[in-house]
């Protein structure tokens, strides 16, 4: 034991891993990546750099790995797409035709704000809800939020609402932006101080039989994943009524571009977004996240590591270390890529790699930084903690300078 104690002391002595300069180094890298986040708030010229981190996500690199391959099909989603219908009463043939079919869920993604003149299709609108009405979703609009009650105090709801009871659910998709990507969706808002639940949300709590209620958290991630979703043209329903028997059917437009948004994997449809909420809720209920606090904890000993390595390859020769430090950080970025890979897909853990990555990423930054600080108080006998770093013992010795 003596023996093992002693050659862990020598090798400390001779590689510096404990060593309270790392620590320095990594308050430096906290202190750089601080002033970075105060000029992204404070100055306009940086917003692009702050929208950026905002956008980070590595699950949509996860994305692209996983649909790198074939595609599954979804067995409890049917897509059917009325994009060339116009008149009301063609849609409402549609959705006759879907209700002939007995779908568990039938979710309606449009939203028929205006009366208009067509009378008729209106009344043959309103007749082919009713037909299975405590079946059908009728899909909404919150506006007006009110940040002081965190509740909505308006909702824009197809001309019939005032007419009957129907199952009305919010389709509003959340964004960090405007024109923001979409990787979350919500369970439910307040709407004039009462709760009111999401299209996905009241949809997958129809097909599996439970009462919606509130949940926490509220707001979950998208898993979009290696599934795509089957998709039947309005004029095709009845040739396909055994593909959307007992499941969930979701009628909108799926070329449309004014309901298309910005997705991890490219731009979709709102209804196929919307499917993919489903699917979420259903096949994963909740992804969890990966708390601040661990992520930065995280970052914290992945930056000691670096300063670290950083020493001690800075201690090679020149080439050799340019080329050692370069492979060294795209080593670990892909090994903790792959990592966060494998606690998402197997284990419905997301991982927040944006402050571990981006401290990495400032740690050569963070050390010559600090070599400079060393440097101007070595020669001061106030400064002890100067005479006693690592780093002046680099400056001293041409053979060890970086």
């Amino acid at each position: 034991m003596t023996y093992i104690v002693r050659r862990i002391k020598s090798w400390q002595r001779n590689t510096h891993f404990l060593c309270w300069d790392h620590v320095f180094v990594c308050l430096m890298i906290y202190i750089i990546g601080g002033l970075l986040a105060f000029a992204s708030i404070n100055f306009s010229i940086f917003s692009p750099m702050k929208r950026a981190l905002e956008d980070f996500s590595m699950t949509d690199v996860y994305y692209e790995i996983q649909r790198g391959g074939e595609l599954d099909m979804n067995s409890d989603i049917v897509l059917v797409d009325m994009t060339r219908q116009r008149m009301r009463g063609d849609i409402a043939r549609t959705i006759h035709e879907i209700n002939k079919c007995r779908p568990k869920v039938l979710v309606i993604d449009i939203i028929f704000e205006r009366e208009g003149d067509d009378t008729m299709g209106n009344i043959d609108l309103i007749n082919a809800i009713n037909e299975r009405r405590e079946n059908t979703v009728l899909s909404c609009k919150l506006t007006g939020y009110d940040p002081s009650e965190s509740s909505f105090r308006n909702r824009v709801c197809s001309f019939f609402s005032a007419f009957d009871d129907y199952n009305w659910a919010y389709g509003n998709v959340v964004q960090t932006h405007s024109g923001g990507c979409i990787r979350r969706y919500s369970l439910s808002q307040k709407f004039t101080g009462e709760p009111i639940y999401s299209l996905p949300y009241k949809a997958a709590c129809m097909y599996s039989g439970v009462k919606p209620s509130a949940e926490e958290p509220n707001e979950r991630i998208i898993v979009y994943g290696n599934t795509d979703f089957p998709v039947v043209q309005y004029d095709e329903v009845a040739q396909n009524s055994s593909m959307l028997k007992d499941k969930i059917v979701i009628l909108g437009t799926i070329s449309s571009e004014e309901d298309s948004h910005v997705t991890p994997i490219g731009k979709m449809a709102g209804m196929k977004i919307q499917a993919y909420s489903i699917q979420s809720y259903l096949e994963h209920r909740t992804i969890n996240q990966m708390s601040l606090g661990m992520s930065l904890f995280i970052a914290f000993l992945l930056c000691y590591l670096s300063a670290w390595v950083g020493y001690m390859i800075s201690r090679t020769p020149p080439p050799a270390c340019l080329y050692t430090q370069k492979f060294y950080y795209c080593a670990m970025a892909a090994l903790l890529a792959w990592i966060s890979f494998i606690c998402f897909v197997k284990f419905g853990y997301n991982v927040n790699l944006l402050y571990p990555l981006l401290g990495m990423a400032l740690v050569e930054e963070a050390r010559l930084h600090y070599k400079w600080i060393v440097a101007t108080f070595q020669s001061s006998s106030r400064w002890r903690f100067a005479d006693r770093s690592i780093y002046k013992m680099v400056t001293k010795k041409k053979d060890e300078d970086e």
